[in-house]
């Protein structure tokens, strides 16, 4: 990671001209890992919102700037990021309630991106460093798991495959982090944030081994906490 962002701070150097006194706003990167939170991360069989997802990352691009002269301002943002599935704890459920028989997982993650606007404020408490705490809403498009479920008994399986779907949906952010002066061209950013989201993904399809096949409809509360490291050039 801090590889990826010495690349790009020197990148930016070589793009930007002049120094930069008292710039009012920020254009930047930033990278971090994103954990999930609630029915999203629950690994209870019994739960049907439970998403099995475990710690993943996000990748954001954002823009900040100041209004007038007090502490408050716009920013946008656009936001990826990805949660894979724990395929074991999933099979683990489905052998806890049909005993008896050889369960295996195949899975890919959660994933959503999208855009968010919103305010925020930036509070210096030194020289060279500011708090500053955000609030944003937008959308994001979610993409839910393909996963297939085999089951081996007495020479013979079974299997059943869920696809994969989209859910376009409305999104929130809160969330606050520091910026520090790396001289006239630069800051380094860090920030903790709660994104949260509803998706509802329609025709899912099932199928299975007997040859049946389903459309399905799943409701999936997807709230993450993410903490993000980055760089970004002054404006």
């Amino acid at each position: 990671m801090k590889k990826i962002l010495w690349s790009v701070v020197a990148l930016l150097a070589m793009a930007s001209p002049g120094s930069a006194q008292d710039k009012k706003g920020y254009i930047g990167i930033s990278l971090g890992p994103s954990i999930p939170l609630g029915d999203l991360a629950s690994k209870d069989i019994d739960n049907e919102s439970a998403g099995f997802a475990t710690s993943g990352a996000i990748f954001d691009i954002s823009v900040a700037y100041k209004l007038g002269k007090g502490p408050f301002g716009i920013t946008a943002m656009l936001r990826g990021q990805a949660n894979p599935m724990d395929a074991q704890a999933f099979v683990d459920g489905i052998a806890n309630q049909n005993p008896g028989v050889y369960w295996t997982v195949e899975s890919e993650g959660w994933s959503a991106g999208g855009w968010m606007l919103g305010g925020f404020g930036s509070f210096s408490i030194s020289p060279k460093a500011s708090f500053e705490p955000r609030a944003m809403i937008g959308f994001v498009n979610a993409v839910s798991p393909n996963i297939t479920i085999t089951g081996s008994a007495n020479g013979s399986s079974i299997w059943v495959k869920q696809g994969t779907a989209s859910a376009f949906t409305f999104s929130y952010l809160l969330g606050a982090g520091f910026k520090f002066d790396l001289g006239q061209k630069f800051y380094l950013l860090t920030n903790l944030d709660y994104l949260g989201s509803n998706p509802e993904f329609s025709n899912i399809d099932i199928t299975a081994s007997d040859g049946s096949r389903s459309k399905s409809t799943l409701s999936q509360p997807m709230g993450t906490l993410n903490w993000g490291l980055g760089v970004a050039l002054k404006i």
